[in-house]
């Protein structure tokens, strides 16, 4: 009975350690599948052949030790879930990208540098002959009241420098070489700067330089392609598309506004002082235009030559030869500004089809930019709002600000505000005295200074008073003395062209009533 009791005890024990053992092998086959499921998994996350990511096993790790049922279940979820995880990862750790609000271009413009280098001039008598008979130009300071313009780029930092034209006195190579060293520098500030040539610039027999009392003939540009290679940095490789025919180019100042770049210069023999657009070119315009107006894009358009009648004082060889045809053409496709310089007179000016014409109709706009060379050396900037309303102001360079942080000495430069426009006046005056007769020279000082005042205010686009001009002492003097002078008839073509002043415009983009298009805008 005893024994029967041992052998019972001993045969629970072998079944125990049986059941034991088989709960064991069990779990090694178990394990051994899991670890081939993991490896699966591991190998089509992360591609064949590539090393397993330890931070993705210890995860897959812990979420395998949940029971899941059906292996292919548990290969899905544990893909789609660490799919999941990384992507959650990936936008913690990634800096948050919000998108930059528009911001409208902003263009500075100037006209008429006229630029000399030092190094063509030694300030002697033929140099001082040269600017006693030239309009006012403070010649002897130009390397310092240009270096003011572009030293003014650098700091405002617009979306574009451009220079419309006449960007050296007469077209020497030497003044174009080293302009454009200067131009270099505002380029490198990340400020683009954009040329076209002006009548003074290309096969320009007038090039010479000044030593002593000596004028000596120099070097020239005598074809446009010289003019590119020495300004082709300057919008011409930056270009949309350029004409073949001449300087002419398309550059995008962003998305939705171009400019229409424009060579109006005439300079096949030599330089010619009138301008048209050659007909080639026009055939380009429109095709540019007509691109514009299919991608919504607005064009502004500049060139050296005007587009319109601006002046009673200069009727000759200022306005394009071909202007009627030119004024069409950009109408028809909705320009709503063209930007020129050459008239050495700042204007403001909207195009009427005929005398009478509604003021108010869809025309295109001239803004004719002061000459930069003439104290008191005036810039414009052209902006546009967010509502792609166009604003135009006229400004100046702080010529004296410049040279005071240069260290200079010289009186003229840190006293520019005054003396500038002092110098151009009494140039302009002593021309006039000579011109005068039949009065002793006291009187003749104040007839001829009475017109430099009015040269000044019409050059730089001030308000002229009639009225006050007529009550002045000296214009009756004038008209008792010398009714018949030159002089005399230019002042009252003076008085009848600015009777307000052309410093500020803004064109407004009115929507149509009837079917939501535009008046020249968007």
């Amino acid at each position: 009975m005893k024994f029967k009791k041992l052998l019972i005890i001993w045969l629970h024990i072998i079944l125990l350690l049986g059941c034991l053992a088989m709960v064991l092998l069990m779990g090694w086959i178990a394990g051994g599948r899991h670890e081939e499921i993991h490896t699966a998994v591991i190998k089509e996350t992360k591609g064949e052949g590539e090393e397993p990511d330890t931070v993705g096993e210890e995860e897959l790790t812990q979420e395998s030790e949940e029971p899941t049922g059906d292996e292919n279940s548990l290969t899905e979820k544990d893909r789609t879930e660490k799919e999941q995880k990384k992507k959650e990862r990936q936008e913690t750790e990634a800096p948050s990208e919000e998108e930059e609000p528009y911001i409208p271009p902003t263009l500075m413009l100037a006209s008429d540098l006229h630029y000399m280098s030092r190094t063509t001039h030694d300030d002697g008598a033929a140099f001082q002959a040269m600017m006693g008979n030239d309009d006012g130009k403070v010649s002897r300071y130009s390397d310092e009241i240009v270096d003011g313009l572009l030293e003014e780029a650098i700091r405002l930092k617009p979306s574009a420098l451009l220079l419309t034209g006449d960007i050296t006195l007469n077209g020497e190579r030497e003044n174009h070489e080293m302009l454009a060293q200067k131009l270099n520098r505002v380029q490198e500030s990340g400020v683009q700067v954009l040329v076209i040539p002006g009548n003074h610039d290309i096969g320009n027999q007038s090039a010479a330089t000044y030593f002593g009392s000596e004028r000596k003939e120099t070097v020239y540009l005598e074809s446009g392609q010289e003019f590119y290679e020495i300004y082709h940095a300057f919008g011409y490789d930056q270009a949309l598309n350029r004409d073949e025919e001449s300087l002419s180019y398309l550059y995008a100042l962003d998305e939705t506004h171009w400019l229409l770049l424009l060579d109006s210069c005439r300079y096949e023999d030599r330089c010619h002082v009138s301008g048209r657009i050659h007909q080639g070119t026009l055939h380009w315009m429109e095709e540019q235009l007509k691109t514009a107006k299919q991608q919504g894009v607005q064009v502004t358009v500049a060139a050296h030559h005007n587009l319109l009648s601006e002046s009673r004082l200069y009727t000759t060889e200022c306005t394009l030869e071909n202007a009627a045809e030119v004024v069409q053409l950009l109408e028809a496709y909705e320009a709503p500004l063209y930007i020129s310089g050459h008239l050495h007179a700042q204007r403001i000016k909207k195009h009427l089809s005929e005398p009478g014409a509604d003021p108010e109709s869809c025309s295109i706009w001239e803004i004719v930019l002061s000459p930069y060379s003439l104290p008191p050396c005036q810039y414009g900037v052209l902006a546009w709002s967010e509502a792609d309303d166009m604003i135009f102001d006229t400004r100046t360079v702080p010529v004296a600000d410049y040279a005071r942080e240069q260290g200079s000495e010289d009186t003229f430069l840190l006293e520019f505000d005054q003396k500038g426009p002092e110098f151009l006046k009494n140039v302009i005056s002593s021309q006039v005295m000579n011109s005068i007769y039949s009065v002793p020279d006291d009187l003749k000082r104040q007839m001829a200074d009475l017109y430099a005042d009015l040269y000044f205010d019409y050059c730089a686009g001030n308000r002229i008073s009639r009225q006050e001009i007529l009550a002045e002492k000296a214009y009756r003097l004038w008209e008792r003395a010398e009714p018949d002078n030159r002089y005399m008839a230019e002042m009252g073509q003076m008085m009848e062209d600015v009777r307000s002043a052309m410093h500020d415009w803004k064109n407004k983009i009115e929507k149509g009533e009837n079917d939501g298009s535009s008046c020249f805008g968007e």
